[in-house]
């Protein structure tokens, strides 16, 4: 657990929410410890010691500050998601932050996960919101489930082949152990679309990242009905619903900003 977040969860139906109730001393701390592993890979943040933490976050930045206000809220929600999930779940990320070509932002699979059994879990992250809007804020949060539900099922079950190319050169960055390493290779090749008798079975997480004040908060219970209608549709063979609820995004792009420079005028 980190200090400033409350943590809502029902196991028996696989719905989860973080309300960041406080941008704390420790979930900057977590950012320190882990924005150059989220980013690069674990394996390479350890490896290549040109990849330090200072150094992240200037490529971070240099990717974020030129642009939109909405895709800067998908980056941090991101972030954000690289953060929390595997902190409250039990999943390892095998997918990296960054996006192979200069100044992008990520593609495709947002993050990829794998768990205790060494099963897949694709997960798709949309953020949104305003702190000051009345728009009803279930609706919203909905709204962005109902989103990364669509585009996990399309990407997950489609046919763009460089989605899993680009995940079995990210494996190579995050786990360490060479034959792990080949277990996971052989279960992404067995999704990959060109695979002779591909499978089709998918666990999911469908990740939202709502900014708005938490006078008024996600309802457990509104969540838990979005999923039993997704779970309903039988797409997905498990299903994950993951929110996360922050005032806003600036706090976290401030905090970076002022990493960077505290960094740049010792």
């Amino acid at each position: 657990m980190i200090s400033g977040i409350s943590f809502h969860h029902n196991l028996e139906d696989n719905v989860y929410i973080c309300y960041v109730e406080e941008f704390s001393d420790e979930l900057k701390e977590k950012i320190v410890q882990m924005l150059s592993s989220l980013w690069h890979g674990s394996v390479d943040a350890e490896e290549r010691p040109q990849f330090t933490y200072n150094t992240t976050v200037k490529r971070f930045l240099e990717r974020y500050q030129t642009k939109t206000a909405d895709t800067k809220k998908g980056m941090i929600g991101e972030l954000l998601t690289h953060l929390l999930l595997p902190t409250y779940l039990n999943l390892e990320a095998i997918s990296i932050m960054k996006n192979k070509e200069e100044n992008s932002i990520r593609k495709g699979f947002d993050v990829v996960y794998t768990d205790e059994s060494d099963l897949i879990w694709y997960c798709e992250v949309k953020s949104g919101g305003d702190t000051n809007s009345t728009e009803n804020i279930d609706t919203k949060n909905i709204s962005l489930l109902k989103k990364a539900k669509d585009d996990i099922e399309a990407h997950s079950l489609g046919n763009r082949a460089t989605l899993w190319d680009s995940v079995l050169i990210d494996v190579n960055s995050t786990i360490f152990n060479s034959e792990r390493r080949l277990d996971i290779k052989e279960l992404l090749d067995e999704d990959h679309p060109d695979t002779e008798n591909r499978n089709l079975e998918r666990n999911v997480i469908l990740s939202s990242v709502l900014y708005k004040n938490l006078d008024t908060r996600i309802c457990p219970e509104n969540l838990k009905n979005y999923k039993i209608g997704v779970d309903s549709e039988n797409i997905f063979v498990g299903l994950v619903v993951f929110s996360i609820q922050k005032e806003t995004y600036s706090r976290i792009e401030d905090f970076l900003i002022d990493q960077f420079n505290e960094n740049n005028n010792e």
